[in-house]
């Protein structure tokens, strides 16, 4: 897969925080090959690894386990530029929400905002699938924090629950001061769950004219290259793997193409949907296993494996060992967060 990139937004907030700890961020940034001036401008854009690198060098100079989240938790859509100004002018929050899965692609290459509704629960949630991805942990739970402070401000009310991706740190506080919601960590998803019928409250203050006005606005800002087509299918499968709606019919559906003309685009562009998804399942079930504490047989479970038996052979085939050796062979990751 293409490196993917990461628009600075809501980073402008990292050196500050480093700053609180009485840590020179110019020292830290340079450390891992970035120029110090590149976050003082919330639309340029830097490697995603790069901005990988970054949060988890936070985390380990500052020896803060929830070094992510204080980072998350000072922004909300005005780290978004003109997006933002599109959501809060949405109709509704279900639109909002909409209107960051349909234009985050252009910000953002290496992980995926996504909007899932069933049985009357609705979940919005933030996965990563750009491979090798340091400080994993850190940057789903800022993702996080910044969709629950889009959540109140265009919503106006809490999720019913936030769930997190990764081990519950030694010290919980900081994520309960914060949430104030029930918090579920070694969640296969990281993700705000809350009824769905919130996506239709509307948007205090949106004004339909000042949405025209941004709609055209964007559709021109964007006049760029469109994703490859195999980007658009690991986007859309990420979310899609833990909750059994990973089938070529659908994902074609996503993309309004017909299964065989995804197909054909995807062999011409050297691969095919059945690898795309071993991959995708692969990848997720690494992060699964590196960074929650979900047992085997649950990941396979979560993964849409019949028999914990096919997950471990597939596994195998991918890593050459077992997903539990895989799991063993981990050194600690101590506050980082993992890889």
């Amino acid at each position: 897969m293409d490196e993917g990139q990461q628009r600075v937004g809501a980073l402008t907030e990292w050196p500050q925080v480093l700053r609180e700890f009485g840590i020179d961020p110019a020292e830290v940034i340079a450390s891992v090959g970035l120029d110090p001036g590149v976050l003082d401008d919330p639309e340029n854009s830097i490697p995603f690894t790069a901005a990988g690198r970054l949060v988890h060098a936070g985390a380990t100079r500052t020896g803060c386990a929830h070094f992510g989240l204080l980072v998350g938790q000072r922004s909300d859509t005005r780290s978004l530029g003109l997006l933002g100004r599109l959501m809060r002018n949405a109709r509704s929050w279900g639109r909002a929400v909409q209107d960051l899965v349909d234009n985050q692609h252009r910000y953002v290459r290496g992980a995926v905002p996504y909007l899932l509704v069933r049985d009357g629960v609705a979940t919005a949630g933030y996965a990563i699938y750009q491979p090798g991805t340091a400080g994993a942990d850190h940057i789903r739970d800022g993702s996080v924090a910044i969709g629950f402070n889009m959540m109140r401000e265009l919503c106006v009310a809490l999720p019913d629950e936030v769930s997190l991706s990764r081990e519950a740190p030694a010290d919980v506080r900081p994520y309960r001061d914060f949430f104030r919601v029930p918090i579920r960590f070694n969640a296969e998803q990281s993700a705000l769950v809350f009824p769905a019928r919130q996506l239709e409250r509307p948007v205090p203050g949106a004004d339909p004219r000042q949405r025209r006005v941004l709609e055209e606005a964007i559709a021109k800002y964007w006049l760029v290259a469109s994703p490859k087509v195999t980007d658009q299918v690991v986007r859309l499968l990420h979310p899609r793997v833990l909750l059994g709606d990973s089938t070529l019919d659908a994902v074609a559906h996503c993309l309004a193409t017909h299964p065989r003309t995804l197909n054909r685009n995807l062999r011409a562009e050297g691969t095919t949907f059945r690898k795309l998804l071993n991959e995708t399942r692969f990848e997720v079930a690494q992060q699964l296993l590196s960074g929650t504490h979900i047992n085997v047989s649950g990941i396979a479970a979560a993964l849409g494996y019949a028999e914990t038996s096919a997950f471990t052979h597939a596994f195998y085939r991918m890593a050459g060992t077992s997903p539990f050796e895989w799991r063993t062979r981990l050194e600690p990751r101590g506050v980082a967060g993992g890889a």
